[in-house]
């Protein structure tokens, strides 16, 4: 917890409950991603529960300071993760939901390059990958699982 503690003072953040139970969340799981319900819904089980409206303002805070990254998933859903530092691309299973991370450096050289071909000054991108993981596809379609319904 004084790593969770820390990383809220070296980002100018006062250590607020909700704040450190979300970012200690994050921490615990570093490679999952999360809706803000699906935080809210985590920590709803903790000693001293965080309102909904407490998890999506220390999301906001956490992700201003750079702590956590958020990803647009499309139909509004956007999921928020651990920043570990190193961009990347997402993978979604259009089938069960999950989501797993990609990583391409020539890819991200590629954009850059498509942003200077155009007199664009190149800052970020996002990327999102629709289709089937591993564990589905050949499987009979049914009806997609939506990321925070679980």
């Amino acid at each position: 917890m004084i790593a969770i503690y820390a990383a809220l003072k070296t980002a100018g953040l006062r250590p607020t409950t909700s704040r450190a139970a979300v970012l200690r969340l994050f921490h615990e799981l570093p490679h999952e991603h999360f809706t803000a319900d699906q935080v809210y819904r985590k920590l709803s089980h903790e000693p001293e529960p965080c309102s909904l409206a407490s998890v999506y303002r220390a999301l906001a805070q956490l992700h201003e300071a750079d702590l956590i990254s958020s990803a647009s998933l499309g139909d509004a859903r956007i999921v928020y993760e651990l920043n570990r530092g190193q961009r990347h691309y997402h993978l979604v299973c259009s089938r069960c939901g999950c989501i797993q991370d990609a990583y391409d450096p020539g890819l991200e050289q590629q954009q850059a390059k498509i942003a200077a071909d155009h007199h664009f000054h190149y800052a970020a991108s996002s990327l999102v990958i629709f289709g089937r993981c591993d564990a589905c596809e050949g499987q009979p379609a049914v009806t997609a699982r939506r990321v925070g319904t679980n």
